[in-house]
């Protein structure tokens, strides 16, 4: 069954399956309703429906409603939305000699990345705190923030740079075939503080 139905607060919860088509799951709700428990006289459950992360379309929404209709078993609860994460993954973690991190989405980072640690980039990365390790960008389009450089490495299409030592805010990119560094003009280095 790819149907999961649980009782919360008066109102059954239908979870459904997001790994099979909505086809199977529209079919698979229709044998649902046919059991006994919903053959109460005078008695209509209020029903959820969760499918998860899946967007249902148009069609799909009007058929769901339109078997809901048909069957007059359940009164409609509500259905769940996708749940959108935030675009920013949040890093805490201090980096140590040895310690490699691989960053898959576009993160700001709070931590401090010490010598010998190495951070692999497969999107852009900010750096709220020193970075004294080696920052790896696992393409080309990667963009690297930061405002306390501290002989970093920075590596980039298999072009590095070496001892990266900056105080004000910088950003790091490749373009053209080189590592580019374009550090702000206008930035103040006494409201700096690191944080945790």
């Amino acid at each position: 069954m790819n149907i999961e139905v649980k009782g919360i607060n008066d109102v059954l919860m239908m979870k459904f399956n997001q790994n099979v088509s909505f086809d199977i799951m529209l079919e698979e709700l229709n044998r649902l309703l046919d059991q006994p428990i919903f053959q109460q006289d005078g008695y209509f459950p209020r029903a959820f429906f969760d499918f998860g992360s899946r967007v249902l379309n148009e069609n799909e929404l009007t058929q769901l409603i339109l078997l809901l209709k048909d069957k007059r078993k359940v009164i409609f609860d509500g259905i769940s939305l996708p749940y959108h994460h935030n675009q920013l993954v949040i890093q805490r973690q201090q980096l140590h000699n040895g310690d490699e991190i691989f960053i898959q989405k576009e993160t700001l980072f709070l931590g401090i990345v010490n010598p010998g640690s190495y951070v692999y980039c497969h999107d852009n990365v900010y750096f709220l705190n020193t970075v004294k390790g080696t920052i790896i960008a696992m393409n080309e389009n990667v963009k690297i923030y930061g405002h306390d450089f501290q002989k970093a490495q920075i590596m980039i299409n298999q072009k590095s740079l070496h001892d990266l030592t900056t105080s004000a805010l910088t950003s790091v990119y490749y373009k053209d075939n080189q590592i580019c560094v374009e550090k702000e003009d206008n930035y103040e280095q006494n409201y700096c503080h690191y944080f945790r």
